[in-house]
């Protein structure tokens, strides 16, 4: 409070309630909000267990009135004939009957208002189904394995780079190496994907090179391991810049002490540079990991019909079942294995939020 008190003592009040508004909007409707939504969808679904017997109701209901309508008639006929003589004891029978069809008539609109809609039922019915079958269980480890390996590969391939351009390239150079890693990033994520599938394909550059080498093609596209290196392609990036963001800011002196002191190269990274860098690696793989676990067009493209990924299958209980419900709770489940990454990787580098923030 006292910080808001601060902020408006020296920005004033208009802007004071500009940002917080800004700040509650972006709370609630980026953040809180949506995962809510996610969150109530995920626990309840439509019962329609309860439709059948109700519709059996209804057709006995139906049978019913048919029976009671053939007796109606039945009397209508005796009271047509000329020789009956008992009129007043059928015209009594047909009343009672009469009220029965009425009451019958007036009991269908509403069951049959019940059998289109289906009773919602609260619990952890969709939890267990997610849990239980086994093919999207398999399908889900196997998106949270290959989303480490790319954020593995990201990490070792640019940790190198941002060392190189951080404290290795000149001072001049350093800014065009950095718009070099950016230029790429320019066209859209699904033109790079679709070069790359023309790169991965049986005739690609990729082929060709093993062919040249003498080694057989590989069927990149109907494996997972073409949607692995689209993927790490599409999001190295989100590694390299927190991670060169950090060591630019370490100090060179340190690491020529080390030298000077005999320490060897891998001993120097171990011990100062990886140390200093640890908050930058914990956002970049945080970042590449997420990305990796939630994208859908990379595996959409690159993956083929042998290659299926959680998101697919989150896509599909949405748009091909549309069992919102189902799709909600295979969300949440991917959404809870996030953020047990994030608390992993903050546990590993040893870092709080404040040192991600920073990072």
């Amino acid at each position: 409070m006292q910080a808001i008190l601060d902020f408006k003592q020296r920005y004033g009040p208009i802007l004071t309630g500009y940002v917080l508004v800004a700040v509650a909007v972006w709370l609630l409707g980026i953040i809180v909000l949506p995962q809510a939504m996610m969150l109530e969808y995920s626990f309840w679904r439509l019962d329609r267990s309860q439709s059948t017997e109700l519709e059996t109701e209804i057709e006995q209901l139906y049978m019913e009135k048919q029976k009671i309508e053939r007796q109606i008639r039945t009397i209508d006929r005796d009271l047509r004939k000329p020789d009956t003589v008992d009129r007043a004891d059928l015209e009594g029978q047909k009343v009672p009957l009469a009220a029965q069809v009425a009451d019958i008539e007036a009991k269908l609109p509403a069951l049959e208002e019940q059998v289109t809609r289906p009773v919602k039922v609260y619990g952890p019915d969709n939890y267990i189904h997610f849990l239980t079958s086994e093919l999207h269980w398999t399908i889900f480890l196997k998106t949270i394995w290959a989303s480490v390996i790319v954020t593995v590969v990201a990490m070792l391939i640019c940790y190198p780079v941002a060392y190189y351009i951080a404290h290795v390239a000149p001072a001049h150079r350093a800014p065009l190496l950095m718009l070099a890693l950016i230029v790429p990033y320019w066209v859209n994520e699904l033109l790079r994907t679709l070069a790359w599938l023309m790169i991965l394909s049986e005739n690609g550059i990729a082929n060709l090179g093993l062919r040249v080498i003498g080694l057989p093609g590989i069927d990149w596209l109907n494996a997972d391991s073409g949607v692995i290196i689209g993927m790490t392609y599409a999001y190295v990036l989100f590694m390299i810049f927190p991670v060169y963001n950090v060591m630019e800011i370490l100090d060179r002196n340190q690491i020529e002490a080390a030298r000077d002191l005999g320490a060897s190269w891998p001993r120097i990274h171990w011990r100062i540079v990886i140390p200093h860098a640890k908050p930058g690696i914990a956002v970049g793989c945080i970042m590449v990991f997420m990305l990796a676990a939630g994208s859908f067009a990379v595996p959409q493209i690159l993956g083929g019909v042998r290659s299926v990924w959680f998101t697919q299958v989150i896509y599909s209980w949405f748009y091909d079942h549309s069992n919102w419900n189902m799709g909600a709770t295979y969300a949440m489940g991917l959404l809870f294995m996030c953020i047990l990454f994030v608390m992993l990787m903050m546990r590993l580098f040893r870092v709080r939020l404040e040192d991600i923030a920073r990072g």
